[in-house]
């Protein structure tokens, strides 16, 4: 019978927090996206306002992701994911007792995108220095799945809880899982901040232009989070039916992220050509979702955009980990502003684009930004790649 070593069994571990944690600071966005239909019948605001809910989640995690990186790279990856774990409490557990208007969820929700400010670069560090680096690949892409993850159990909620219970159980639920992970700090060391060289610890150009990349490509993923369910049921599927296609293509994303993740870790020198190629097949794709006329179609087209244009994050922040030794946390954090920064401009643009012109146009929409953050992708990459030969 074979038994893990302490080293094996740590990574083990480091990779779970990591993921739970991820996940937690992701699902408030997803979660409300998904149980929009109720949400918006019980409280009555319009598409443009969801949107807005969603960009000011992504635009508190824009504010916390720097400081939140730099923060734990002193305090440590564990304290880092306490941290982010309080806030996704506090949030939750606020949006269920407190959630009555939309001027209240608007508040909750910023306090939820701080949440995930934290829980990004923290996780991303635990993994940078707990898991080795042979097992790196695969760690982020199951680190990352917590995109899909988080997806399939706001999926799930629709007919599990918003038929049944109602929508604030659902997040009663979610802020009860985040208390565990507010001990995991219980015992963690300070580390000391990382030696700095001459030049900087980062290659801080490379990562602006992949920053901008992932802005373009999260537009897609955060209008994902946010309109998914209502796009389908405008088409003429039910909420249950439209709930059960986003469990599907979450499990999809899944499957994609830890593939993809698999795939970095035996392929260094193919990293951003594959993310570069993932971009451009899912704004095929993302165009499709918006003209996809039955159940099948729609199908077809959510399990390849979670697969291609959702599902390169976990290869994304690996990129950027292996090539950023001295300091994962920071440059995962100064990358993740751009991700989130298409989290902010993404659900607002495309609840704006829905009332003048419709699903199809905003998908459309989406579409041109997965093209364009393939072609910065790119360019990132090779100057990310050149800065590190040189």
């Amino acid at each position: 019978m074979r038994v893990d070593s302490p080293v094996e069994s740590g990574a083990s571990r480091a990779l779970a927090l990591a993921t739970l944690s991820i996940t937690l600071g992701a699902i408030p966005v997803f979660l409300l996206g998904a149980l929009a239909v109720f949400i918006r019948a019980e409280l009555g605001f319009s598409e443009a306002l969801l949107g807005l809910l969603a960009s000011a989640y992504y635009a508190s995690s824009t504010v916390m992701s720097v400081p939140g990186g730099r923060l734990t790279e002193r305090v440590g990856g564990r304290k880092g994911v306490a941290a982010g774990a309080a806030l996704t409490a506090v949030s939750m557990f606020g949006i269920a007792a407190f959630g009555r208007s939309w001027g209240a969820l608007l508040i909750l929700m910023i306090v939820a995108g701080s949440a995930n400010g934290f829980a990004m670069p923290a996780s991303n560090l635990v993994v940078a220095r707990d898991v080795p680096l042979r097992r790196q690949g695969v760690a982020f892409g199951l680190k990352q799945s917590s995109g899909p993850f988080a997806t399939l159990l706001a999926g799930t909620s629709v007919p599990a809880i918003g038929l049944t219970v109602g929508w604030r159980w659902a997040f009663v639920m979610v802020g009860a899982i985040a208390l565990p992970l507010m001990l995991s700090g219980r015992g963690a060391k300070a580390v000391p901040p990382p030696v700095r060289r001459s030049g900087g610890v980062v290659a801080t150009a490379p990562l602006m232009v992949l920053a901008a990349g992932a802005a373009c490509a999260v537009v897609g993923g955060s209008s994902i989070a946010a309109f998914y369910v209502e796009s389908v049921v405008a088409a003429g599927i039910s909420p249950g039916v439209a709930g059960t296609l986003l469990a599907i293509g979450s499990v999809a994303g899944i499957a994609g992220r830890i593939g993809w993740g698999w795939v970095g870790g035996r392929w260094h020198a193919g990293h951003f050509p594959l993310l570069t190629g993932l971009a451009g097949v899912g704004a095929v794709a993302y165009f499709l979702l918006g003209r996809a006329p039955s159940l099948w179609p729609v199908a077809v087209a959510t399990i390849v955009v979670f697969i291609t244009g959702w599902g390169w994050p976990g290869l994304f922040n690996f990129a950027v980990v292996v090539r950023s030794p001295t300091a994962p946390a920071v440059a995962t954090g100064i990358v993740a502003t751009g991700m989130y920064a298409g989290g902010i401009a993404g659900p607002f643009l495309f609840g704006l684009l829905v009332e003048r012109g419709g699903y199809s146009l905003a998908w459309s929409f989406v579409a041109a930004m997965s093209s364009v953050s393939a072609m910065l992708l790119h360019m990132g990459g090779r100057k990310l790649e050149s800065h590190n030969a040189a």
